[in-house]
This record gives C-alpha cells, sequence and structure tokens, in this order.
C-alpha cells in the first residue's frame, strides 16, 4: 500500500467515525438517570453511556463539548482581553483534554457515563434508577430558565445552538436555520429562543 493509498482509507475511517447521518434504529444511544454519590442521595442526573467499542459516540460528544466550550469561555470578553487567562481558557486546550481524560478511561476498557455539560465519571458502582434508550443524544433534562440562542457568524452557512445552561448539542451545528429552531424547541418554549445580535439577519420567515 502506497502513502497515498494509506492516507485515503485512514481518511474513509474518520469520515465514517465523523459522519452526522443517524444511527440505525437497532444501534440506540444509552442513557442513564443515576444517582451519582452514595453521600448525596439527591445528587441525580441523566448520563450517557459511553463505551470503549464505540468511537462514533466519543468524536460526536466531544464535537459538542468543543462548541461548549467555545462559546462559554471563546466568547467571554473577560477572559478574551486577559492574555493569560485567555491561553489558560482556550476552548481548544480544553477540548484536548476532555478528550484525553475520556481516552484514559476508554483504553483500559472502562464504559463511561458523560451529563450534558460534559461531565464524566465512570459506570461501575454508580447506582442506576432508570435506563431509556434514544435515537438521539439528548439528554432528557429540561430547565424552567434555559434560555437557547441561535446564532450563526456573518457570512457563516452554519447555524449554531447555545444553552443559558451550558447544554451539550449534538450535531454541534446545522445547515439551516429551520433546522436549528426546530432541534431548539426540543429543549425550550419559542419565548425562551433568542439570535445572537451579531451573527446575521434572520433568514426570511
Amino acid at each position: 500500500m502506497t502513502d497515498s493509498d494509506s492516507f485515503f482509507t485512514v481518511k474513509a475511517e474518520l469520515d465514517a467515525i465523523l459522519a452526522d447521518a443517524n444511527r440505525p434504529v437497532d444501534a440506540k444511544y444509552r442513557f442513564y438517570r443515576c444517582q451519582c454519590h452514595p453521600k448525596c442521595p439527591d445528587l441525580i442526573g441523566w448520563y450517557l453511556e459511553v463505551r470503549p467499542d464505540d468511537p462514533e459516540t466519543v468524536m460526536k460528544v466531544h464535537k459538542g463539548v468543543t462548541g461548549l466550550y467555545f462559546f462559554k469561555f471563546g466568547m467571554d470578553p473577560h477572559i478574551q482581553k486577559d492574555e493569560d487567562r485567555r491561553a489558560l481558557y482556550n476552548p481548544i486546550r480544553l477540548a484536548a483534554l476532555w478528550l484525553q481524560s475520556v481516552e484514559h478511561y476508554l483504553l483500559r476498557g472502562e464504559t463511561l457515563l458523560v451529563n450534558s455539560n460534559g461531565g464524566m465519571m465512570p459506570l461501575d458502582g454508580v447506582k442506576i434508577l432508570e435506563t431509556v434508550q434514544s435515537d438521539k443524544i439528548d439528554w432528557d433534562m429540561r430547565f424552567d430558565d434555559e434560555i437557547v440562542t441561535i446564532c450563526r457568524w456573518p457570512e457563516g452557512r452554519h447555524w449554531y445552538l447555545c444553552s443559558s445552561k451550558h447544554r451539550i448539542f449534538v450535531p454541534d451545528k446545522y445547515d439551516s436555520y429551520e433546522e436549528a429552531h426546530k432541534v431548539a424547541l426540543r429543549y425550550v418554549p419559542a419565548d425562551r429562543l433568542c439570535v445572537k445580535e451579531n451573527s446575521g439577519p434572520l433568514p426570511p420567515e
């Protein structure tokens, strides 16, 4: 095999992993409602199962985490005006560290649980209260005061979602405003949706 053949083989494998197409119906995501710590019985939340043999889910969540860190830290003017803080809270750096932490567990054969903010813990020893399967990566958590912003860069093609509750969205970008708007409505009613001011004009209704 030539270097060129090897390159295209690896690229094809990566493209398959990163494809945004929905999984087949029989390959569902599994979510657990967990009691996170025995000493804190009221600390309960929904977590996505991430298995060592499932790189596709790892990469999809990693893309969502990268977007979360960008909107949380990369767009914060207080961080961006300080060179040291900007380096410390660099979203690419933080997302790489997140992936490194995930790799630490998965390479040891451990299954991870990941919450809607990117927090993680090993499955082993966790008290499971409820199990749900879904064909979408959608943590079953809703907040009465959550605000979702639909945004797009000036002259940009894709639309993004940003949550006031620092929610991970998978996929992390959408081809049209209508598609992003439809996904946002799964989490909040229309009166808690807004459009980022510097994201360019809204498409015609």
